[in-house]
């Protein structure tokens, strides 16, 4: 049985030596357990005015998630806890910078409970008054050691999953001109960190807006808002103005921290939503953070673990998911460029097209062909309940011989007759990769495993791999308008028909686009059989927040409860 273990090591920075039980962590080593760990590395600010959120994070917050990464549903058994703080020091002109700007306090365990084993080290003080939070994450990554309570990390676990949490109210006083942001985001990347900022930034004027996760270079963000009766107690919606026209940061907050999570897996969360509605910034902060982790943010050394392979996908009526987890929809009807890559598997070449069709005010993907060098398969779903045939095109040919695509391995799965899947296996060149193509009666959906180097040249609907921009065809324009971004991506004549029949419309054809879908979606939803309520519950047992939303959107569209099935 695999021994999981769970690291929490909360650098939080304060300003004495420090207490560490051996050498400095080395993140570049790897680690060569079985265990599975987490390293949660928070950094807190000890000035004056912190006391109250220091105790929130102390008895409340901090608990609440080791004892949920202990949970059968996440699977870790230990947790291990760094502290660290800044701030601390009374005298602002100080000539011991290090005194006002950083100091550790230790490490210790966390059990199932949710109690640390040495409290002290989460006894921060507020009694400062200079607050350098840049060289309080620099100093928290460093102080980490390499065994915590006699436990070796690198021969304990077999992957780390490293989370970053900064928590002041203040932005940042510079006490070391040498450092740069660009260079602190570029560190905490390398050294296999996901940073959560929680600060004062008020997010677009509503103390129930939790958080923002922050992508397209801040033109697309998915805000976090407490709701009770949600499945996890909480909504999301995505704003994609700018970020800093409605997240109100104090004084240089946002320029400070918040830009650290911009295109990143992390997060900024409002300082002020966890003083006034404690326990409901519990709810959401830990759930947003407890799956997080568990998506590893560490590899066999604390890497990138699973976000290495930046999976993507596009299914449903259609839900986008680019490169980075943003999700968002198209309901036009057109053949569309999903993804292409002239230089994919030592210059073979990949190309997906897609194929959407319109239904009332909302569209799905009928159809998709992917081409690998010279090869071609084509597959599409059924309407038919009844109809376990399998309906594909393989170069052209119906139903022809799939032991061969393109020196890769087809293989199909049929859990039900509305239900099949297939999968090709491109280990051969890329160990661990795959594509697959998921049916669910007439539905398509089309999932990518695999890290960059197998889909970090790709262009197309699924945005920039490392930035997840969607971008236009000149692979520098940001497009946030997503039917501008999908008309943009339609087929060209340029490029190559990969479909086994033409159909309406084609190029210079526009994508058809769905009367008033707004209006129409409205008018539908006051009409249907399904509630909201009963779409959540089906799309409840689902553990993306994102995909819920997706699910539950699928399931109003349709009216059928069981389109959860094609998540």
């Amino acid at each position: 049985m695999i021994k999981y273990n769970l690291l929490l090591c909360l650098c939080l920075i304060i300003g004495s030596a420090p207490i560490a039980d051996g050498a400095p962590f080395d993140y570049q080593a790897p680690a060569t357990g079985s265990a599975k760990c987490a390293l949660i590395n928070i950094i807190m600010d000890e000035s004056a005015s912190m006391d109250g959120d220091q105790l929130f994070m102390k008895t409340t917050a901090l608990p609440r998630m080791a004892h949920t990464l202990y949970s059968s549903a996440y699977g870790y058994n230990n947790v291990f806890l760094c502290s660290s703080g800044f701030g601390h020091g009374s005298n602002k002109d100080d000539a011991a910078l290090n005194t006002a700007r950083w100091r550790s306090h230790g490490c210790t365990t966390y059990n199932g409970h949710g109690v640390a084993h040495n409290t002290a080290v989460t006894d921060w003080e507020s009694s400062g008054q200079v607050e350098d939070g840049w060289y309080s994450m620099q100093m928290g990554m460093e102080d980490v050691p390499d065994v915590i309570e006699g436990i070796d990390l690198l021969s304990h676990c077999g992957r780390i999953d490293k989370n970053m949490i900064l928590v002041t109210d203040e932005d940042r006083d510079d006490r070391d001109s040498t450092q740069t942001a660009s260079g602190l985001k570029n560190l905490i990347k390398s050294n296999g960190y996901v940073l959560n900022v929680i600060a004062d930034v008020e997010i677009d004027n509503d103390l129930d807006n939790i958080g923002m996760k922050i992508q397209n270079g801040g033109y697309n963000n998915t805000i976090y808002t407490a709701d009770s009766s949600a499945p996890l107690k909480y909504v999301t919606t995505v704003d994609t103005r700018s970020y800093k026209i409605f997240a109100d940061g104090f004084k240089d907050t946002n320029t400070h921290y918040s830009d650290l999570v911009v295109d990143t897996w992390g997060a900024v969360f409002n300082i002020e939503s966890m003083r006034t509605q404690g326990e409901v910034f519990a709810d959401v902060f830990v759930t947003i953070k407890v799956e997080e982790i568990s998506e590893g943010s560490g590899g066999s050394s604390g890497g990138c673990g699973s976000r290495c392979e930046s999976n993507s996908e596009v299914g449903g009526d259609p839900h986008f998911t680019t490169w980075t987890n943003e999700h968002y929809e198209y309901h036009g009807q057109c053949d569309l460029v999903m993804l292409s890559d002239p230089k994919f598997a030592d210059n073979l070449g990949l190309d997906i097209h897609i194929r959407t069709k319109i239904v009332r005010f909302w569209s799905y993907i009928k159809s998709v062909v992917i081409r690998i060098g010279n090869d071609l398969l084509e597959i599409e779903g059924t309407l038919d309940d009844n109809d376990a045939e399998a309906h594909y095109w393989i170069n052209y040919e119906y139903q022809g011989d799939l032991d061969d695509f393109a020196g890769f391995t087809v293989t199909q799965a049929l859990p039900a007759n509305y239900k099949r899947q297939y999968k090709i296996d491109l280990s051969p060149k890329y160990q661990d990769a795959y594509i697959v193509v998921q049916l669910y009666k007439e539905f398509v959906r089309v999932q990518f495993h695999g890290g960059e180097e197998v889909f970090g040249n790709t262009v197309g609907l699924l945005g920039d791999y490392n930035t997840g921009k969607t971008l236009a065809r000149d692979g520098s324009t940001v497009m946030n308008d997503f039917v501008e971004l999908g008309d943009e991506w339609q087929v060209l004549p340029s490029e190559p028909k990969l479909f086994h029949e033409i159909t309406h419309p084609q190029f210079p054809e526009k994508c058809i686009q769905p009367e008033d879908p707004r209006g129409e979606r409205r008018r539908r939803l006051d009409e249907s059989t399904v509630s909201i309520e009963q779409a959540e519950a089906a799309c409840a047992t689902l553990k993306d927040p994102l995909t819920i939303k997706d699910c539950v959107y699928d399931i109003l569209a349709t009216q059928d409860l069981d389109m959860v099935g094609a998540f």
